[in-house]
């Protein structure tokens, strides 16, 4: 009897009485669910609609055969895998995929039943354990699929037995240690996957066995020896990856045997030298993926002569590498993914990339061009079909004003840190699925158009370092997804829009180094919840600092330096709840992810510091050179997460609070230009990541403490304008010097003395 319910949409609990089905040999129930994308997170959410609370059932299924539940809400069924034991000899195929099975899991059984077994899948669950040795009882599994779940430790070396494997995936686990020797005698293997766990050492010698594997996935490890010349003898490979290890070492000739690869995964490792021109004798490749290793020396027209089904190339390098072609070069290729970082493809546009009429994404940074885009194909190709430009970090120029753009599917678009000059591009209006606009560090100038509006996707906008002047656009309001938005270092006049209180996504909003003037908003902590990244320094804002700022509990940046700000520090700085620990502090996606070039500039250790993806590191609160009066308040101290405190340049009173020494992670103190008196806590010593101290120019008085950090911060300017502070060593050295003298003096009047009798003599 044969019984398939699969993608049925049924939902609710399985019925018991399926176990009445005594004639059942093939049991189908899987993928019964709803499944949705989460666009933050590009992550598809599951809704399993079947559940199941016991398995007890399955024991009327004497001559069960096929059981497949995948994608079946067992979370429930604690019994599920004692129920499957009792089945009879006779099942040789069990699915358990995405079933949401946990720790009810044996690493060994003396009594096993399942030893008929061909094929077991236990994929995407959560199951703790060692690897389990009772699955060695079931010899002629063919396919054995453990990934995505949290088993550990080393595998075992009897898994070298079970020759009649062709499929072996233990992918996304905790396994670690070298990878087995043995399994160089499963010689039967297509597929094996060990990708994403903590692999370390070198990549067997004995794989040269496995001349009929297909596919090998060694990604997400810590394997870092050389990539064994043995590999040349996997002839039959058609996937290849290895990315994201520390292998070293040169890319071996005998890679050039591997003709029938499609995929070549070799990206963020050590790898190093010349790559080998055979390399485009594979004319099978689809992707070739070099990025990110030590590679030096030319890639030339000559790496891709027969490389005609290319689809994607990336390749970057933290040595000395240049595309060299020559200038009609015609690729044999048309590529849809292009990335090319880090190595000198210029000075001029490369003409050969005009040839490429299907790019869907092109990442062209750091590349040494210093020239115009041509218009008519950035227009006609990447503007019309490409979902990400990133030609960022060149020394690209002219005017975009004039160019048109319908819309289309254009996602990420980044031309930051060019020369790029003339009216902010409008074009960008009509690029209506736009998530990411990055134009940072250019020469734009002009206002920025209220159009900028109508791109409801955008979630990063920035423009810093422009000559962008007029108001900023009320219709930035607009934007209900935007998270990050820096507007740093331009013209803009006028006040901070009130319709920002509708960015409730936002957290990161840098308006520095403009020409604001405002009232300091009091309603960014009622109205921007999500904010971590505030700052509005180098601006003309006024008045005393709102108590509603200190609902911004996930606060880890605030600047409101050089501004015309008065009053009191606010007590309840204290509740910034995110500098209270920095171990309590989300990371923020678009910088942990790496992002498209989200950054904030940051007056730190007395530069001013250009933060990426570190920036979800930094906990600084900056009130410098304002009007700011009153006692430094002792709740300051709470926030033991602060690596940077920066109060100089103000009117503050009292005395520096003892508890400053409860700041254990500051790096940067600057109380400088104040009128603080009193003495230096002894406390401020146990700062032991201090590394820039200002106290110069109070009312200071007393000892200047010792001991830990203090004893490398001996620059005299750190303590400058404090007339009354002294140096306990110091004043002991000066206290000697006129004892010192006078027995010194008489010393020599003696030896004088004897060396005229000596003479006279």
């Amino acid at each position: 009897m044969y019984l398939n319910l699969s993608h049925s949409n049924f939902k609710g609990l399985v019925p018991r009485h399926l176990g009445n089905l005594t004639s059942l040999r093939y049991l189908d129930l899987r993928d019964n669910y709803t499944y949705s994308l989460d666009l933050d997170y590009n992550f598809y959410n599951y809704n399993h609609l079947l559940r199941i609370d016991s398995l007890g059932w399955l024991s009327g299924l004497s001559v069960l055969e096929h059981l497949d539940l995948s994608g079946v809400n067992l979370f429930e069924a604690i019994d599920w895998f004692p129920a499957i034991n009792m089945l009879p000899d006779s099942l040789v195929s069990l699915k358990l995929k995405n079933c949401h099975l946990t720790n009810n899991f044996p690493h060994h059984l003396s009594n096993i039943n399942l030893t008929s077994l061909m094929l077991l899948d236990l994929g995407i669950n959560s199951l703790n354990s060692a690897f389990p040795s009772w699955i060695f009882n079931s010899s002629g599994l063919v396919h054995l699929d453990l990934g995505s779940n949290n088993f550990s430790g080393q595998i075992p070396e009897s898994i070298g037995n079970m020759i009649a494997l062709s499929e072996l995936h233990l992918h996304s686990n905790n396994f670690q240690g070298l990878i087995p020797e043995c399994l160089g005698d499963l010689t039967a293997l297509l597929k094996l996957d060990l990708s994403f766990n903590s692999f370390e050492g070198f990549i067997p010698r004995s794989f040269r066995n496995l001349t009929s594997l297909s596919t090998l996935k060694l990604g997400r490890n810590n394997l870092n020896d050389s990539i064994p010349l043995e590999m040349g003898n996997l002839t039959e490979l058609t996937y290849l990856d290895m990315k994201f290890n520390e292998l070293r070492g040169s890319l071996p000739e005998t890679f050039c045997r591997l003709s029938k690869l499609e995929m070549l995964l070799l990206h963020n490792n050590q790898l190093s030298g010349s790559i080998p021109k055979c390399v485009g004798e594979l004319s099978n490749l689809v992707i070739l993926n070099l990025y990110s290793n030590s590679w030096d020396g030319f890639v030339s027209e000559y790496h891709f002569v027969n490389l005609t089904k290319l689809t994607g190339f990336a390749i970057s390098s933290k040595s000395d590498l240049e595309l060299k072609v020559s200038c009609n070069w015609a690729p044999p290729f048309q590529l849809e993914y292009i990335y090319l970082k880090d190595l000198k493809v210029g000075p001029g546009f490369p003409k050969w990339l005009l040839t490429q009429r299907h790019v869907k994404f092109i990442r062209m940074t750091n590349t040494s061009i210093s020239d115009s885009i041509p218009a008519d194909w950035f227009v006609s190709i990447l503007l019309s079909q490409a979902s990400a430009i990133d030609l960022s970090h060149n020394d690209l120029y002219g005017e975009l004003s004039l160019i048109a753009a319908a819309p289309n599917g254009l996602e990420a678009f980044s031309l930051s840190n060019n020369r790029f000059s003339g009216e902010f591009p409008a074009f960008v209006c009509n690029l209506t699925s736009l998530q990411f606009l990055f134009l940072a560090n250019n020469r734009f100038s002009g206002e920025v158009p209220p159009c900028l509006g109508n791109l409801l996707e955008l979630r990063d906008l920035d423009v810093m370092n422009n000559n962008l002047s007029g108001t900023i656009p009320l219709s930035l309001g607009s934007l209900a997804n935007l998270t990050y938005l820096n507007l740093y270092n331009n013209n803009f006049g006028g006040k901070l829009p009130l319709s920002f209180k509708s960015l409730i996504k936002l957290v990161v909003l840098d308006v520095g180094k403009n020409n604001l003037t405002d009232i300091l908003p009091p309603w960014t902590g009622e109205q921007l919840p999500s904010l971590r990244y505030f700052i509005l320094r180098s601006n003309n804002f006024y008045g005393e600092i709102p108590p509603q700022l200190c609902q911004h509990s996930s606060l880890q940046v605030l600047n409101l330096a050089e501004n015309q700000i008065m009053g009191n520090i606010p007590h309840c700085f204290g509740n910034f709840s995110a500098m209270i620990s920095s171990d309590n502090s989300e990371p923020y996606e678009g910088f942990s992810g790496g992002g498209c070039g989200e950054m904030i500039v940051s007056d730190a250790k007395g530069h001013e510091l250009i933060y990426t993806s570190t920036l979800e590191f930094m906990f600084s609160i900056d009130l410098s050179n304002n009007n700011i009066n009153g006692e430094i308040p002792e709740e300051l101290m709470y926030l033991q997460g602060l690596l940077n405190l920066n109060l100089a340049g103000n009117h503050l009173t009292g005395r520096i609070p003892l508890m400053i020494g409860k700041l254990g992670k500051l790096e940067y103190l600057d109380l400088s230009g104040n009128e603080l008196y009193g003495p230096i806590p002894q406390s401020l010593s146990d700062l032991y990541f201090l590394s820039h101290l200002n106290l110069s120019f109070n009312n200071l008085s007393g000892k200047i403490p010792t001991g830990h950090q203090l004893q490398s911060l001996d620059d005299p300017s750190i303590y400058a304008g404090n007339t009354h502070l002294c140096d306990n060593e110091r004043m002991w050295f000066y206290a000697g010097i006129g004892p010192g003298l006078l027995v010194g003096f008489l010393g020599f009047c003696m030896a004088l003395l004897f060396i005229s009798s000596w003479r006279n003599a």
